[in-house]
């Protein structure tokens, strides 16, 4: 039998949601320093198609780490939204609305920043297997064999983890399509104000989702990243053309960018699947948890940085308490991500995709515009200003209420 490493816990990814469950698991416990192993199969700084914006609730938990972040980032403090009933304006008086980096920049950043706590990262290695028992996991990769007492699959929607542990479901499975396009900041009203735009006209035409153009920094330079997310891909893949399909819509979005050029360079588009949250899942089975994409992300916006961030720390709290003799602690896990505020969230956020994304669509994105007041308040909710997420909902309705008939401010 192969010779193998032993460590406490083994986290298969080293993204956000793997280096935020090492990192507070060493800030809750620095002891575990040299017994936390996280596995990536590419190498920081690694290529990674997302759009990069990290909304409140992420530079939160950045601060909750001590963690400052030192990577270009654009800052946005407008936006608006484009319905197929009217526009919305997102605006929040100013405050940030999203802190847009680029992925390779921040994991690797995330990356340095586990590295000095204690946590060791192997680089270029696929995990291959997994097998478990009573007494822990054993994990098989490029690199050799690790055993731990706990793994952690946070290796993104594709996760090789929840494959071979929870078996395969594609139900869930949407999708991305982005580039870049270099822009002259004094002439693109995204630099000039500061601003992200959203356009849901296109689940008019069938696509369960939304185009966006953020403003970002490549290589220093300014540029767009626009990109189209599809809810439920999985309906078209029958059928020839999806991506002209979905490149279509992005361009009838944004008929002032140079989008139709693009059309015929496929190597100008980069895709990545989105797994969303459903709450049929489970996402602990045994000594394996999921975090993270491979546990499934915001439904209605594709958003998983935050969520990242979420399971991390509720993964992190579940590990301490296992390593203490809790042996219910991680089945604990479990039922937060279902039944927390993080798992409500989801829930909501499911709920709004069904809808908003159904054939009486028009309907609900009429309702969503009626009150200012929610609009404030659901934009403040969604981003998990000042941990608004995780009020009980009966107090967001008083909220609004007293807004609507009193005059107060939503805040």
């Amino acid at each position: 039998m192969e010779a193998s490493r032993k460590f406490d816990v083994v986290i298969a990814g080293a993204g956000p949601a793997g280096l935020a469950t090492a990192l507070f698991l060493m800030k809750n416990r620095p002891s575990l320093a040299g017994r936390i192993v996280a596995i990536e199969k590419s190498a920081h700084p690694r290529v990674k198609v997302c759009a990069g914006g990290l909304i409140p609730k992420t530079m939160l938990a950045l601060d909750e780490l001590g963690i400052a972040l030192d990577v270009p980032a654009v800052e946005v403090v407008r936006g608006e939204a484009v319905t197929p009933v009217g526009g919305v304006d997102l605006s929040r008086g100013g405050d940030v609305l999203a802190t847009v980096i680029r992925r390779d920049q921040f994991d690797a950043m995330l990356a340095r920043a586990a590295s000095d706590a204690g946590v060791e990262i192997v680089q270029r290695s696929r995990v291959l297997d997994v097998v478990q028992d009573a007494d822990g996991v054993r994990v098989s990769t490029e690199h050799g064999v690790f055993e731990a007492q706990i793994l952690v699959g946070a290796d993104g929607s594709g996760s090789r983890v929840r494959r071979a542990v929870f078996g395969t479901r594609k139900e869930t499975i949407g999708r991305a399509l982005m580039t870049d396009i270099a822009v002259d900041p004094e002439r693109t009203p995204e630099f000039i104000e500061k601003r992200y735009r959203f356009d849901f006209r296109c689940v008019s035409s069938g696509i369960n989702g939304y185009s966006w153009s953020f403003p970002c920094l490549v290589g220093g330079a300014p540029h767009l990243n626009v990109g189209i997310y599809d809810q439920r891909p999985h309906e078209f893949t029958v059928k020839s053309g999806e991506q002209a399909r979905m490149i279509a819509e992005l361009v009838a979005a944004f008929p002032e960018l140079p989008l139709d050029g693009l059309r015929r360079h496929a190597t100008r588009w980069q895709s990545y699947p989105i797994r969303w949250f459903d709450a049929r899942d489970s996402y602990v089975r045994g000594r394996v948890m999921l975090a993270g994409d491979a546990a499934g992300v915001d439904p209605l916006m594709g958003e998983g940085i935050s969520c990242a961030f979420e399971h991390g720390k509720l993964a992190a709290n579940a590990i301490g308490k296992f390593i203490d003799g809790d042996s219910a602690a991680l089945a604990s896990y479990d039922r937060t991500l279902h039944e927390g505020p993080v798992g409500k969230k989801m829930s909501k956020l499911a709920f709004a995709a069904r809808h908003f994304y159904s054939p009486h669509h028009k309907l609900f994105f009429r309702i969503a515009g009626i009150s200012r007041r929610a609009q404030e308040i659901g934009v403040d909710w969604y981003n998990g200003a000042r941990h608004l997420d995780e009020i009980p909902t009966r107090h967001l309705i008083a909220r609004w209420a007293r807004a609507v008939l009193l005059g107060e401010p939503v805040r």
